[in-house]
């Protein structure tokens, strides 16, 4: 008797669980696995905006502060990537913004950096936001206050625990959102850290500190996911280093406004400010390069090889 009726059932059961198989490994490996040396990685349905800075420009971002440059010594890849700047005394930094409405409610951004071989320690860094619709900036300017509901945000950044973490600080999430702590000692709301590993908030310069590098290209990576209804602290957020989950945090109501998304990405060298008091920690002048900038709906992860 003729088998083959049998077995070609079974050979496409087999594949059909394989591709399933796939398809949840590239998922869980993020887009970038879809996608050698990220080509084609824009043009993927998840994908909010992207720029590997090989046009030689800044055009696809939005606004500009400071003089970013487009450079062609040592990117990450390619050609070209980004350099950003401070000199004390000339300006605090850098820095670009971009705007993708309507926005998402979860988003996430991946972006690899390089600090130069000197590199002491920042004020902020880069930043996802939630603005409203009607008003692109109202997210922005809010240092010390508390959100009223009409924005949010957080930043992965590194923080130097007043000199006891090296150079350039352990990373950890700076955020405002609704139910954020007060500081007692200014009475302002200054934004709220978050270090590894969660899912609370941590401590700084704790057991599970992740320190980046100096003088070589890194891949970061951070989310924010906005709670599903007004009242209810299902929101998180997350971050990795080198394709590695460091820290995730849950419980969070960013927001009671169901129509407010995240819809900005800052990436911000905010190297030195002359009225912070711990200004004698920062140098006369340091750098960062950013290259291979993703926004996404989903997980991204690091490049895959070409």
């Amino acid at each position: 008797m003729n088998s083959r009726p049998v077995l070609r059932p079974a050979l496409a059961l087999l594949a059909v669980l394989t591709a399933a198989f796939l398809t949840a490994a590239e998922t869980s490996a993020g887009l970038a696995a879809r996608y050698p040396g990220d080509r084609g990685l824009a043009r993927d349905p998840a994908v909010l905006f992207a720029d590997d800075f090989e046009s030689g420009d800044l055009q696809r971002w939005d606004e500009l502060r400071g003089r970013p440059l487009v450079v062609t010594s040592a990117p990450h890849t390619g050609r070209s990537c980004v350099e950003m700047e401070m000199v004390r005394g000339v300006n605090t930094g850098c820095d670009a913004k971009k705007w993708f409405h309507p926005g998402a409610d979860t988003v996430h951004v991946r972006f690899y950096v390089k600090f130069s071989a000197g590199y002491r320690y920042s004020h902020h860094f880069v930043w996802l936001l939630a603005n409203q619709r009607a008003n692109k900036w109202s997210a922005f300017g809010k240092a010390g206050q508390k959100p009223d509901g009409t924005y949010f945000s957080t930043g992965m950044e590194p923080w130097f625990a007043w000199g006891a973490n090296p150079p350039p600080g352990e990373v950890n999430l700076y955020s405002y959102f609704l139910d954020m702590e007060r500081d007692p000692k200014m009475d302002k709301y200054w934004g709220n850290g978050f270090f590894p590993p969660g899912p609370g908030k941590g401590t700084a310069a704790g057991p599970s500190r992740a320190i980046p590098a100096l003088d070589r290209w890194q891949c970061w990576e951070f989310m924010i996911q906005a709670n599903t209804a007004p009242g209810v602290a299902d929101g998180k957020q997350a971050m990795w280093l080198d394709g590695k989950l460091v820290g995730e945090f849950t419980g969070i109501r960013w927001r009671d406004d169901p129509q407010l998304t995240v819809n900005c990405l800052w990436l911000e060298h905010y190297g030195f400010d002359p009225g912070d008091p711990t200004k004698g920690h920062w140098p006369e002048r340091q750098t960062v390069w950013f290259d291979d900038v993703v926004v996404a709906r989903t997980y991204i992860g690091p490049m895959s090889p070409p």
